[in-house]
């Protein structure tokens, strides 16, 4: 058996149904027998290389996927796919929902809870580590356990957690729930890319990992606009309320359509259920070597914070697409101040945060174009494209967001229209879809079987940096006037928009002196 199938022993491209003893025989040597969902080498009784039968009954029988089975995820309706997408995006919607409406709430807020703006801004950042932090425990759990139960858990607590929020007045206890709520939400920030991964096969994951991307985008909109109007009609208590019953149509959703992903967990199922029919222990390959959970708590944790100290790859791009990210948050204090001077009140200083949703369907749309063009540098390259050629549009963007932050900053004053500002505004974060929908293919692509771990440490990198900016935001744009805090914002964008450039003309170079992208091409000979 060669080393890629050991990589990918869940694919479904070469493998058998096997007893264990007959492992080394010829298939030549033994007929095989095929049903829809397993193959089975037949053993004949006379066979001078066989063993007896009293012998082999007590031995269990490994069992792999058919390509063709139906139950595979990857062979699942299109239908049935896109209900799962929708389920665990709406996680997604919802983790961003809870994370945005905190800098629109703001003023109302830390007056009900008798804190300072700056204060009650530690709710978010709270929240944040939460969702930063978690994904690396609850990765080996999903390998242990499947999707779904991570899915089911973790909308559960979000919905649960949701009840002190509405109903206590104390800010201490508040920020508890919060952090603990950001943890259940990290789910939809980080198993989500990953889901839509166990459906499509790469070629076919650009719909999937687009949907994501958008509704990612949607959920930072959502929260502002929807809560800039609510809120100073309702109260705290009712915003949280709120929140509260749309956790629970989440719950509902996951219930109803979110499915097991993990084929390994499925067919694991198929064997205990075949154990349980037949009397034979039937056993997957997973079963042979499969390691315990402290084991996989331990490189869960470590290696994607070794990935992000020692890989240049995944430095260069965590802290690029970080910085970003966390402009798309520090933009709900940014944005609210700069359009504050146009008189605005709360529902439509939220309003402004429309812009959001603009820029991630402009990225939804020209990330078309982006699998295009991957699709015509494969062709060129006999059907495997350099996982650089996944950046094309990530480089447009990179220039876009600093570009559109700049005429922002000086545009965003009472004396010019306010919808000029608005469209610099949807311009950089269309630059920011570009690269959010980017960077995840292109690391999955670098990193191949190390792929988890290297978009764990990304996804660290920048939910951590995405925590810190709103908490100097404030200060910074009132210390040092609207226009030049944008500026050197755009001015930081500018310098990190040279990552993708760099990636694409030294990206091979790197992958070559990286010992774990070497490992994965000699690996994959």
């Amino acid at each position: 058996m060669s080393m890629s199938e050991k990589r990918s022993s869940i694919d479904l491209e070469a493998q058998l149904v096997f007893d264990r003893k007959l492992s080394a025989a010829s298939e030549d040597q033994y007929p095989s027998t095929r049903s829809s969902s397993l193959t089975l080498v037949a053993l004949p009784l006379d066979s001078p290389n066989g063993l007896k039968e009293k012998a082999r009954a007590d031995e269990p029988v490994l069992i792999a996927w058919d390509p063709l089975d139906p139950e595979h995820p990857f062979n699942w309706s299109k239908g049935k796919k896109m209900s799962v997408v929708f389920a665990g995006c709406f996680v997604t919607l919802l983790a961003g929902i809870n994370a945005t409406h905190i800098a629109i709430i703001n003023p109302i807020a830390s007056e009900y809870f008798r804190v300072t703006a700056d204060q009650f801004t530690l709710s978010f950042t709270l929240y944040m580590i939460g969702v930063a932090w978690t994904p690396l425990f609850l990765a080996p759990l999903s390998e242990l356990y499947g999707r779904n139960a991570i899915f089911q858990g973790s909308s559960l607590f979000v919905l649960l957690l949701s009840i002190p929020q509405a109903t206590s007045s104390n800010f201490q206890g508040y920020l508890v729930a919060r952090f603990f709520q950001g943890m259940a939400s990290s789910v939809g920030a980080s198993m989500v890319s990953g889901t839509v991964a166990d459906m499509y096969r790469p070629k076919n994951r650009g719909t999937g990992m687009n949907i994501f991307t958008l509704l990612n985008f949607t959920g930072q909109a959502i929260g502002a606009v929807l809560f800039g109007w609510i809120t100073p009609l309702v109260g705290v208590q009712w915003t949280y309320g709120i929140l509260g019953f749309i956790a629970a149509f989440s719950c509902l959703l996951n219930v109803c359509m979110f499915k097991e992903t993990r084929a390994d967990i499925l067919l694991a199922r198929r064997a205990r259920r075949l154990t349980a029919e037949t009397g034979k222990q039937h056993v997957i390959k997973l079963d042979e070597s499969k390691p315990n959970v402290l084991r996989l708590m331990q490189t869960s944790l470590f290696r994607p914070l070794k990935f992000l100290v020692t890989e240049p790859i995944v430095t260069a791009v965590s802290m690029w697409f970080g910085f970003a990210w966390g402009c798309v948050f520090m933009g709900g204090t940014s944005v609210t101040l700069t359009f504050e001077q146009y008189g605005w009140n709360r529902g439509q200083l939220g309003s402004a945060q429309v812009a959001v949703f603009i820029g991630g369907f402009l990225g939804f749309v020209s990330n078309y174009h982006q699998q295009y063009l991957y699709r015509r540098k494969a062709a060129k390259c006999g059907g495997q494209a350099p996982p650089e050629a996944r950046l094309i549009w990530a480089a447009y963007g990179g220039l876009l967001f600093p570009l559109g932050l700049f005429a922002f900053a000086w545009t965003g004053r009472p004396s010019i229209p306010w919808i000029v500002p608005m469209i610099f505004l949807c311009l950089s974060y269309w630059g920011i879809a570009c690269i959010f929908s980017a960077i995840f293919n292109y690391l999955a692509d670098a990193y191949e079987t190390y792929s988890s771990s290297a978009q764990a440490a990304q996804s660290v990198a920048r939910n951590l940096i995405a925590a810190v900016l709103p908490l100097v935001a404030r200060r910074m744009y009132k210390g040092m006037g609207y226009p030049q805090a944008s500026s050197l914002v755009a001015s930081i964008a500018l310098v990190l928009s040279l990552a993708p450039f760099l990636l694409m003309k030294y990206g091979k170079i790197l992958r070559q002196k990286s010992k774990v992208a070497r490992s994965i091409e000699v690996e994959s000979l």
